[in-house]
């Protein structure tokens, strides 16, 4: 183990992980020695001229059409001329037609079929109908192809010039499939391709020979490699790290004798300087917090003045202090709380009275357990007799898409 933690040794690892891998790459490498090609199986018509209104230059040129169209997309152009559809919808007519013939391939099911019925009366009004249908993989263009076929079909038809109008709108097709696959499509021009169709009535495309692949298929591919490389990357590291803590941070090891240098885990082990004593703490105080008075313990228990002379706690008798001049805000010697201000008092007097609101009275209770006055001569609590005192009161089918307007 300790020879695999020289860099000679990690070294002549990695170049050998290296050569094995292009030594298998080669291994696994296709055979370039035929061409690539793309072959269809089968034959197919795509033209079916009913009302004999086409001219074999113009059925010629959709069949050659379709050919490419179909090696490079699956893709499928059919064309029927007929009299009359028999009393069907147009464009019901074209998605029978399309689900009997199985235009399109499965894998996409992007077949179109476009019906003339030269006899029939479209619905408005005028002689001769015409419509186009398409596959489930093309529903949601269904505007579009229609909007086309307005465009391409309804000038000629309506000259009778029926030739001409299957001819320019076959090929507004064509070129919008080339834009939205984004393929070049031509006379019987079948270039080798990666993907393979299949149609229906044994209609098939058959690639040979090695395709080189696509420049985002190989892009794909890079980056799912980098990713796998990175997780075990990470995953060596944190074995490294487990490796080191084991090694040299065990409790009671002391300093590292090696300095580690992490990656994804782990951080540097530096020594750390020793902390700073902490201050002693100070001592509990009872000192005053206004003037001559202590806001602590006093002498017999009572808790210190919070203002003047006068005393905040507990008096000799366990009585509170004043919080002002020279009255008690605490109990007296007999158990009674000190005044507030005057003389009056605000408790209850020797008879369990509630004292006055006034004047000069004490504001705790008095020898017999009264409660002192806060302002005036008047009482805020109950008399002798319990009564209350004076004054201060307040959240794979197919769909057809449109025919002749």
């Amino acid at each position: 183990m300790k020879a695999l933690q020289k860099r000679p040794v990690a070294a002549l690892i990695m170049v050998l992980a290296i050569a094995a891998g292009v030594l298998l790459g080669q291994i696994r490498k296709p055979d370039e020695s035929q061409a690539p090609s793309t072959a269809i199986v089968g034959t197919y018509t795509y033209v079916y001229d009913y009302a004999g209104v086409l001219t074999d230059e113009t059925m010629a040129h959709i069949d050659a059409m379709n050919a490419s169209l179909f090696a490079q997309t699956g893709a499928q152009l059919m064309v029927q001329t007929v009299s009359t559809t028999g009393g069907v919808d147009i464009v019901d007519y074209a998605t029978k037609l399309g689900n009997e013939y199985g235009v399109g391939s499965r894998e996409r099911n992007n077949g179109l079929v476009l019906v003339l019925a030269l006899d029939d009366m479209s619905p408005s009004g005028l002689l001769g109908d015409y419509g186009v249908s398409g596959g489930d993989g093309l529903y949601q263009y269904g505007q579009e192809l229609t909007s086309l076929l307005y465009a391409y079909m309804e000038e000629d038809f309506a000259a009778g010039d029926y030739d001409a109008a299957v001819r320019k709108t076959a090929d507004a097709y064509f070129d919008w499939f080339a834009d939205f696959y984004g393929v070049s499509i031509r006379e019987n021009y079948i270039p080798a391709v990666g993907d393979t169709y299949s149609a229906g009535n044994g209609y098939y495309t058959q690639n040979t020979g090695y395709l080189p692949p696509a420049p985002d298929v190989i892009a794909a591919r890079a980056v799912v490699m980098l990713g796998v490389l990175l997780v075990l990357w990470v995953i060596l590291d944190g074995m490294r790290y487990s490796r080191y803590r084991r090694r040299y941070l065990r409790p009671g090891m002391g300093r590292p004798t090696v300095l580690y240098y992490p990656i994804f885990w782990g951080r540097p082990r530096r020594p750390r300087p020793p902390r700073p004593p902490r201050p002693p703490r100070r001592p509990p105080s009872g000192g005053g917090f206004g003037g001559g008075g202590s806001f602590g313990g006093g002498f017999g228990g009572s808790r210190g003045s919070f203002g003047g002379g006068g005393s905040f706690g507990r008096g000799p008798g366990g009585s509170r202090g004043s919080s002002s001049g020279g009255g008690s805000f605490g109990r007296s010697s007999g158990g009674s709380r000190g005044s507030f201000g005057g003389g009056g008092s605000f408790g209850r007097g020797p008879g369990g009275s509630r004292g006055s609101f006034g004047g000069g009275g004490s504001f705790g209770r008095g020898p017999g357990g009264s409660r002192g006055s806060f302002g005036g001569g008047g009482s805020f609590g109950r008399g002798f007799g319990g009564s209350r005192g004076g004054g201060f009161r307040g959240g794979g089918s197919r769909g057809g898409f449109g025919g002749r307007r």
